[in-house]
């Protein structure tokens, strides 16, 4: 857990502007959730039509026999949806696995599979993790347990794969429900799970895995273009020509798909179908951004200004993290977050779920950070620059 990070080869001056900017963060954040830019979906009233009521209704229907998109315009013209843009529609994946399978309950016992897989997936990802850090800088000492040969106990477990363990500890939270009632039937939730799971099929060197679940993800929610693109992005950069023809292939799949889907559902829209009052793009900058990433079970139930403070020491830790599974984890943080500072209301919180995973892996790493920074800050101006991982 001792391995350095970006932030090591800073200079004492620069080390000391990042630290101010870390604690002016801090405090805007706080502030925000103080204010009344504060937004937040978790006090929603009590007749207020339920996703999770609706999505459970659709699937009980699809086991009776009906068609998915039958189904889904009573369903929502009965519960008040605006219905009028096709984007209040959900694709059917998502809602007729679930409905054709022999009992609902193995649909909550597979997304609760893919997040148990998830974890002991993040956790291999993050050990290989330290060890191409390593081999990016060979300069660096070996990790403590190889160089003292020391004995294989618990304590020499938790040196070597310290980090690892905690991110899997985190991500507890933001899986945790999976398991719980019957939000197994949101199609975000499985997209979440999903992308993080691609993300640490990335991180164990099996990009056809890592593409997979990519693309599935998009297929189980639209909102998880932003992640495909930018995967097909890494791709091209990195000239890896045949993971770049699969996203490509993918992704044209999952446009001709959605364009049936929004075929479908125009003939479907009732000439008298009400929109929402606003549309989505609303810029709720800050408020928004804070509140998705309380999509957590564990910062459900703290204080919002909590989910601030973990919000900036997941992005401290992604700026200093400089292996390909960092890069890749977070700029695929910092892509929804920039897309929900813009697009998304208030009660479009739950969206959080398709980065809350993988903010825990940012978070992991911010107590190096902070240890760089402060050594960093604090050393001799004429000190040499020091590795970094």
């Amino acid at each position: 857990m001792s391995s350095t990070t970006g932030y090591a080869r800073l200079t004492p001056s620069q080390a000391r502007v990042v630290l101010a900017v870390v604690g002016l963060a801090l405090g805007l954040g706080v502030a925000v959730t103080l204010s009344p830019m504060a937004s937040s979906n978790l006090k929603s009233r009590p007749n207020e039509a339920s996703d999770v009521a609706l999505y459970r209704a659709e699937v009980d229907r699809i086991r009776g026999g009906e068609g998915y998109y039958r189904v889904a315009a009573a369903e929502l013209t009965a519960r008040g949806y605006p219905t009028r843009s096709v984007f209040n529609w959900r694709t059917p994946l998502p809602m007729w696995l679930l409905g054709k399978m022999p009992a609902v309950v193995l649909g909550k016992a597979l997304l609760g599979s893919l997040a148990l897989a998830l974890m002991l997936l993040a956790f291999e990802a993050m050990t290989r993790d330290q060890n191409a850090a390593a081999t990016i800088n060979p300069e660096l000492p070996p990790p403590v347990a190889e160089a003292e040969g020391m004995s294989r106990g618990p304590g020499d477990l938790f040196r070597r794969h310290g980090r690892a363990i905690a991110c899997v500890l985190l991500l507890t939270g933001p899986l945790l429900p999976t398991v719980l009632g019957d939000l197994f039937v949101l199609p975000v939730l499985w997209a979440g799970v999903l992308i993080a799971i691609s993300v640490c099929a990335y991180g164990v060197n099996r990009p056809l895995l890592g593409t997979v679940f990519g693309l599935m993800a998009v297929f189980f929610r639209e909102l998880a273009l932003p992640y495909c693109v930018l995967c097909a992005g890494i791709a091209w950069w990195n000239g890896r020509r045949g993971e770049l023809a699969a996203w490509t292939l993918g992704l044209t799949a999952w446009l001709l798909l959605f364009g049936l889907h929004a075929w479908q559902v125009s003939g479907l829209i009732a000439p008298d179908a009400h929109a929402h009052r606003q549309g989505w793009l609303q810029f709720g900058g800050a408020g928004f951004v804070i509140s998705t990433a309380q999509m957590n079970a564990y910062l459900l139930l703290l204080p919002q200004w909590a989910t601030a403070v973990y919000l900036v020491a997941a992005m401290v830790g992604f700026a200093g993290w400089n292996t390909p599974l960092g890069m890749r984890t977070g700029l695929a943080a910092c892509l929804f977050l920039t897309a929900f500072a813009m697009v998304g209301q208030s009660f479009n919180q739950y969206w959080g779920s398709l980065m809350a995973p993988l903010l825990c892996f940012g978070v992991v790493r911010f107590p190096a950070s902070i240890r760089d920074l402060h050594r960093a800050a604090t050393a001799p101006s004429g000190r040499s620059d020091a590795l970094h991982l």
